[in-house]
């Protein structure tokens, strides 16, 4: 991307100066420019993350949060262990590509959280509240909806009782057309 690349030379060309060595002529690019590539393309209300996932803008009972999508193997199998905390307005969206019943456990994480199971069409089958992180060397229980599910949102412990999720619950959210279950 043109802003990656621009620091890059702002980089290499202050390290020129301090060497005394490298003259390096930068492209002048106009404000509007540079303006349009630090927005984030957004497509179907996904937008790209600075932590490698990207993310989605989610309402559950007129509550709104930004939610990390975990839609590859790899990123699934970490969750939010890849965090140290997670605030109020923040969670992670487990897109799979089959209904069934997904389990998960709190391997390796690092605070408490709430799992809520969704099915195709975005209502709450099951939910999980306050989480706690397994303890490093010991057994680890998995937690798993008796219902099939095709979504998984994991927020932060409490989240769900203070904001009235329940089984039912409808959750907005609208996934591009690369990450939508077939």
């Amino acid at each position: 991307m043109r802003t990656v690349t621009i620091i890059a030379i702002v980089a290499a060309t202050a390290a020129g100066i301090i060497a005394g060595s490298i003259l390096l002529v930068i492209p002048a690019l106009s404000v509007r420019e540079i303006e349009e590539d630090q927005q984030e393309i957004i497509v179907g209300g996904v937008t790209p993350s600075n932590n490698g996932y990207r993310q989605l803008n989610i309402t559950i009972n007129d509550v709104k949060l930004v939610a990390d999508i975990a839609a590859t193997n790899d990123q699934r199998s970490k969750g939010l262990s890849v965090k140290d905390t997670l605030n109020e307005n923040e969670g992670m969206l487990f897109v799979f590509d089959t209904e069934r019943e997904h389990s998960f456990w709190m391997k390796n994480m690092e605070f408490p959280i709430d799992i809520i199971w969704l099915d195709d069409v975005q209502e709450v089958v099951h939910v999980e509240h306050s989480l706690e992180p397994c303890i490093p060397d010991s057994f680890c229980p998995t937690h798993k909806p008796d219902r099939n599910s095709l979504y998984v949102l994991e927020t932060v412990a409490g989240f769900a009782q203070k904001y009235n999720v329940t089984d039912n619950t409808y959750v907005d959210f609208q996934l591009d057309e690369q990450l939508a279950p077939e």
